[in-house]
């Protein structure tokens, strides 16, 4: 079945199409050969750039609502607008693997609680449960996590320049505290989303240096012949999770990074509004009834009419 598409876009001289289920880049043969000297290569190409579109919420919570509030109408011209939403889409990107890899786990985990029911019931010799890779694909799954939140930074820096590019989350809450306060809802936002930032990071940290702070356990037969199914748990640097079913906590890595992604899409943009418009205009979440993309929540709003007007 084809896919419908959605919208082109050209952003900074790129042709993005946006398909329900993918994200293409448009190639023209005059960017390859100007001059036009080889009559055979093809008058345009197209190369996929990502395996979600329109009909995802994880890309309808990301990228969308970063194209709807990264605009240069809005902004002003020291934040480089086309070259947020490449990084937005760099940072999709690293989130669309992680969502595959952490899918895929929780996929293994079932196949094999189900192989070890169906042995159960046949009466075959007693097996334990395994995933052998657990702790590879732990490892996997945090460094991508942690390259998200990094990626984050670098569009961070586009909005506040003056920011070290040495620095971590725990020097940017510090930064927005120290420019807009502490009781500021910007500040509050970013010191509500650092202890889950730098669990993952602290995760990742001892994956990748063998640390015993963070405990990965595959499936464990126990004295009463119960099985447990894999676990983790984390006491390093603050960073405290007690033993939990893997399982339950991998998909809460996702949602936490495009739920932060997502609101700091909304305060990048409130913060950083262009002064010299004539209308007056300012960043507001929309009531679910009022929404086109159910998933994207934020949008510009300004005070024209009785209920106001936003830019849809």
């Amino acid at each position: 079945m084809r896919e419908l598409l959605i919208e082109m876009d050209n952003i900074a001289g790129r042709l993005l199409i946006i398909k329900e289920r993918a994200v293409y880049e448009m190639i023209m043969a005059d960017d390859i050969d100007p001059k036009r000297e080889h009559p055979n290569l093809p008058l345009t190409s197209h190369r996929l750039i990502l395996t979600l579109g329109t009909e995802s919420e994880i890309f309808s919570r990301t990228f969308l609502q970063a194209k709807r509030l990264f605009r240069e109408e809005y902004l002003p011209s020291t934040i480089d607008a086309p070259q947020t939403l490449w990084l937005t889409l760099e940072l999709v990107q690293e989130i669309a693997v992680l969502d595959k890899e952490i899918k895929d786990y929780i996929a293994a985990e079932k196949e094999v609680s189900a192989h070890y029911e169906d042995r159960k019931i046949q009466q075959l010799d007693h097996a334990t449960p395994a995933i052998p890779d657990i702790k590879t694909r732990c490892k996997t799954i945090f460094k991508k996590a942690d390259q998200a939140y990094q990626a984050q930074l670098e569009l961070l820096r586009i909005f506040y320049p003056d920011f070290s590019k040495q620095s971590f989350y725990t020097n940017f809450f510090e930064f927005i505290k120290t420019k807009y306060g502490a009781q500021d809802q910007f500040t509050i936002f970013v010191q509500d989303a650092l202890p889950f930032i730098m669990l993952v990071r602290n995760i990742r940290n001892c994956l990748d240096h063998r640390r015993t702070e963070t405990v990965i356990k595959d499936f464990e037969l126990q004295a009463n012949s119960n099985i447990i199914s894999p676990t983790i748990e984390v006491d390093h640097l603050g960073s405290k999770l007690t033993r939990m079913s893997l399982s339950q906590f991998l998909p809460s890595v996702t949602e936490n990074l495009v739920a932060i992604f997502e609101k700091m899409i909304a305060f990048l943009t409130a913060k950083n509004l262009k002064t010299d418009r004539i209308l007056p205009w300012e960043v507001r979440f929309i009531s679910v009834d009022k929404r086109i993309n159910k998933h994207i929540k934020y949008a510009y709003w300004s005070p024209l009419g009785s209920e106001g007007y936003y830019v849809l």
